[in-house]
């Protein structure tokens, strides 16, 4: 199955930084993050090619909005691994686990 974006036949799309490859103009908006967020986000963003607006934008849209609740829900989220964090180390291979 394709992305919403994708097309088969490799036709293609408007360039991101036109604001409206997604068929409507982004607009500005605020949200916070902690640096550590922001700058996972912007490893993310750097290793696709694409502004963190971009990467954050494609990451929204692809999440289905049951998986997004289900994934934020607090009891889903202690169970999550946070891959902002450094690699794991033989001495600590949960470094995320609060065991």
């Amino acid at each position: 199955m394709l992305c919403r974006a994708a097309t088969s036949d490799g036709a293609s799309f408007p360039s991101p930084m036109n604001g409206n490859v997604h068929g409507e103009p982004k607009k500005r908006r605020h949200i916070t993050l902690t640096d550590t967020a922001f700058n996972h986000l912007g490893d993310i963003a750097h290793d696709a090619r694409l502004s963190n607006s971009e990467a954050m934008e494609r990451l929204i849209r692809a999440t289905p909005i049951w998986e997004g609740s289900a994934t934020l829900s607090n009891s889903a989220w202690e169970e999550c691994m946070d891959h902002s964090q450094a690699l794991v180390t033989p001495d600590n291979p949960f470094p995320d686990e609060s065991i």
